[in-house]
């Protein structure tokens, strides 16, 4: 509970409603089903979830869009970090440049 408090994005679980369709990947040959899936927002829930892995002695698995033909942005028994609703933009005046990061997981942001 104190982890799911941590977060500013949302912590799912496998009775949760929407655990079937967070779990999915791009290639539909995988069906692992992770203890949990940590859906990060922004770097402190990052910090938040690697820390609660390590501590709790976690396989911990990252995914950004969830391409990897192999599937190994997802785990079996362990926390999933969802680093794919992460979007930030940086502007650095001094060097005049523009950094943006979205990581997307399809056109339509579901896998069919």
């Amino acid at each position: 509970e104190d982890f799911r408090m941590a977060l500013r994005g949302e912590l799912i679980l496998p009775h949760d409603y929407n655990y079937d369709e967070e779990r999915k990947v791009y290639n539909g040959m995988i069906d692992k089903k992770p203890a949990m899936i940590a859906t990060c927002t922004d770097v402190t829930d990052v910090i938040a979830a690697v820390n609660f892995g390590r501590e709790n002695n976690i396989l911990v698995s990252i995914r950004g869009g969830g391409h990897n033909a192999g599937g190994l942005g997802i785990c079996n028994d362990g926390l999933v970090i969802d680093l794919s609703n992460i979007k930030y933009t940086l502007v650095d005046v001094k060097k005049q440049t523009i950094r943006i990061l979205s990581l997307i997981k399809s056109i339509s942001n579901k896998y069919n």
